[in-house]
């Protein structure tokens, strides 16, 4: 019998779960063998369940003894996974497990995501839906596929089929801390036009790394003030580009449009001469940005180094067109909400940028808990595109959830959190979109909901880990809420 790393870890029933998932290949788009998996769980547990296309699951747990006047409970969460590890790292998504490993109170991946986003929030579902030591009224669990590439699975959920009136999001990542709302907005996918034309011969290759940064979420993380790669690698090209005759053969930045690029890249060539000038810019830039990002990303490197020759480059007109478009992209903070000060309202954030035969592709996020403000910062994202005589489309966008301030569940969380835990809890609107937002707007009726999860950090990048006393936490505290809705 393969060994299992947590099966003393309390809350044993929840962990259980988590480590099954660990196991099973999960990147957003490849959820068919979690979805056979959740389907033989409630094959296994004689529950109702229903499956779709998109590989969303709906199981339902009729309500206890005691508990059938009550109204029904709906619990949420996520199956897929973004998939990220470090350079040099063999790791097939795939088809390999996550390794992960206990390290005092953190369940952690070294080099890769560990998906406790949202595996733990899976995990506690299932666990609740397994647990036969209590009663607990009508029990509805919606496990959504590809949310992490812009809720597509949700977008595909039949919304009419759900019955419960409280929704209980498992996809929050601070314990204590419930979110009451959430930010939306598009994903817009730019189409740049390039051309390419013989690199020019004689002339020295350099390779121009911007490494060593952080990332992390592109909403909940973009209050760190982290460095965007993208963005430092198109500074120090602009500056390159006004000192020296500069040809760009490559360009490569980012891996997923709702994480903050941790690496760019971009190959160049310049004359033999021009080369030091190349070198010292670089150096330049590499002890400006470590005083700028010393606390955010004290690991932050600029280098230049020597690259094999390119056959073909970008042309002036194509380099410079895609300068400017990065170059006067946004990404970062737009504005705080004035209502809670210490909350980011709306950003912006460049995730990715790739050459193509006769194209560069650049994936932008925009985010916001107003639709007014993510509608102008999508204006400003096309009118910047058709000025750069590109074309675009949205690859999603996600609904804003709109504050309550009468929520009943709110207030039911904050009483029993008072009484569990002795101290007040926190609320917050969420700057990154919930599938609350969604199953809000298509839920043909009214749903109280709120959100909640344990700690986890180091979302959506290497080093990911959640925390084993606040997995103990959440657990009883949501079994005791449930029997109290």
């Amino acid at each position: 019998m393969e060994q299992r790393i947590l099966a003393q870890t309390e809350p044993v029933e929840v962990f259980r779960y988590f480590e099954d998932l660990t196991r099973i290949p999960r990147e957003s788009g490849n959820e068919a063998a979690v979805c056979a998996y959740l389907v033989e769980f409630a094959k296994a547990h004689g529950l109702e369940y229903h499956t779709d296309e998109a590989h969303n699951i709906l199981m339902r747990r009729p309500a206890g003894k005691g508990f059938e006047d009550r109204p029904g409970v709906i619990l949420q969460a996520h199956m897929d996974m973004v998939c990220e590890k470090n350079a040099g790292v063999d790791h097939d998504f795939e088809k390999d497990p996550i390794a992960f490993e206990i390290d005092g109170d953190k369940i952690i991946a070294r080099d890769t995501t560990l998906g406790a986003d949202d595996g733990i929030g899976v995990a506690m579902a299932l666990a609740v839906l397994a647990d036969e030591t209590q009663a607990y009224p009508a029990l509805e669990f919606i496990c959504t596929a590809d949310e992490e590439r812009g809720m597509t699975g949700v977008e595909a959920f039949d919304a009419a089929q759900v019955q419960g009136s409280t929704l209980i999001n498992l996809d929050s990542d601070d314990e204590g801390i419930f979110i009451i709302g959430c930010a939306g907005g598009p994903v817009v996918k730019s189409f740049l036009p390039i051309q390419w034309e013989d690199a020019p011969q004689d002339t020295v290759s350099l390779r121009l790394s911007v490494k060593g940064l952080l990332g992390g979420h592109s909403g909940e993380d973009i209050h760190r003030c982290r460095a965007n790669s993208i963005k430092l690698l198109c500074r120090l090209l602009y500056n390159l580009k006004e000192t020296v005759e500069l040809t760009v053969t490559g360009f490569t930045g980012g891996l997923k449009y709702n994480a903050i690029p941790r690496e760019a890249e971009a190959v160049v060539a310049v004359s033999a001469a021009d080369a030091e000038q190349v070198r010292a810019l670089t150096a330049q830039l590499q002890e400006a940005v470590s005083k700028e990002y010393r606390f955010s990303d004290p690991d932050i490197a600029v280098t230049c180094e020597e690259a094999p020759a390119a056959a073909r480059a970008l042309t002036a007109a194509s380099r410079d067109r895609l300068l400017n478009y990065l170059y006067f992209t946004q990404s970062c903070i737009v504005r705080q909400n004035p209502e809670f000060p210490d909350i980011v309202e709306s950003s912006v954030s460049l995730g990715v940028v790739r050459l193509e035969e006769t194209q560069g592709v650049i994936h932008i996020m925009t985010r916001s808990s107003v639709k007014s403000v993510y509608e102008e910062m999508f204006n400003h994202i096309r009118r910047l595109t058709t000025l750069s005589g590109a074309a675009y489309e949205v690859l999603s966008c996600c609904p804003e959830w709109e504050y309550d301030p009468d929520s009943q569940v709110k207030q039911a969380c904050g009483r029993l959190y008072q009484e569990m835990f002795g101290r007040e809890p926190r609320y917050m609107i969420l700057h990154a979109g919930l599938e609350c937002g969604e199953l809000g707007e298509k839920v043909p009726h009214k749903l109280d909901m709120i959100s909640m999860g344990p700690d986890v950090r180091n979302l959506h990048a290497p080093g990911e880990y959640v925390t084993i006393s606040t997995c103990q936490k959440l657990w009883k505290f949501l079994r005791q809420l449930l029997q109290q809705l």
